[in-house]
């Protein structure tokens, strides 16, 4: 019965760790950064960020009609590559670590770092809203900036590292696996761009205001395909 009812809460700590980030609220971090669960809920959330900004893109294959399975393949792709540009700004962050003199992270704090830096994406569980027009590509840069101050923020309070030492991990271990996912990106460009059209049956290359824009073609081409029935 245990078992049942922590699968029937975990849902709400999720919730509340998420929160609870997103107000920069020090008992998060603390618990993202020294309890397993806490670390396991800061993944989960990293995936649902990255699932969320799909959603966004993933409105056209809606109205193209792609297959369900499709449909949830894309959704869970971008999940995992949030999770993995997570894991990927954790282990960054502890490689810079010695060349600060104000504090420390050693290699065995590896899934603390990571709990904060996947928690960190909260705020980016709002980027499905990234694909309105006008606005989006805003939006999409404020919750960059949001997730890297908490990351900042996680750091600080919740490893207890010097601010000077947080920002200098926090940002350059950021920096860093930006650059390095960027090099990737365009050394691998070819083949990850056929595993996503394979996993998702489009390439979803488009800005939000492209996306926008098709959409509102392809309603124009079904409502003069309609008439045409009529």
């Amino acid at each position: 019965m245990s078992f049942i009812a922590d699968i029937l809460t975990f849902p709400l700590f999720l919730m509340e760790l998420a929160w609870g980030a997103i107000g920069f609220s020090t008992d998060a971090f603390l618990r993202a950064a020294s309890s397993a669960e806490g670390q396991t809920a800061a993944l989960i959330i990293a995936f649902l960020a990255g699932v969320s900004e799909m959603l966004g893109q993933s409105v056209i294959l809606v109205v193209n009609r792609v297959a369900l399975y499709r449909f949830l393949a894309s959704l869970a792709f971008t999940g995992l590559t949030y999770v993995i540009t997570a894991v990927a700004w954790g282990a960054a962050a502890i490689a810079v670590a010695p060349l600060t003199r104000v504090g420390t992270l050693s290699p065995g704090e590896i899934g603390a770092v990571t709990g904060i830096v996947s928690l960190a994406f909260a705020p980016r569980l709002f980027g499905v809203f990234a694909i309105a027009p006008y606005f989006g590509l805003a939006l999409g840069n404020i919750l960059e900036v949001w997730a890297m101050t908490l990351a900042i923020f996680g750091l600080h309070v919740g490893l207890d590292l010097p601010l000077a030492a947080a920002v200098f991990c926090g940002g350059v271990g950021w920096a860093l696996s930006y650059g390095i996912r960027s090099w990737l990106g365009h050394a691998l460009a070819t083949p990850l761009g056929r595993l996503r059209h394979a996993i998702i049956g489009s390439p979803l290359d488009r800005s939000p205001q492209q996306i926008i824009d098709d959409l509102a073609e392809l309603l124009s081409r079904e409502k003069k395909s309609g008439e045409k029935r009529r």
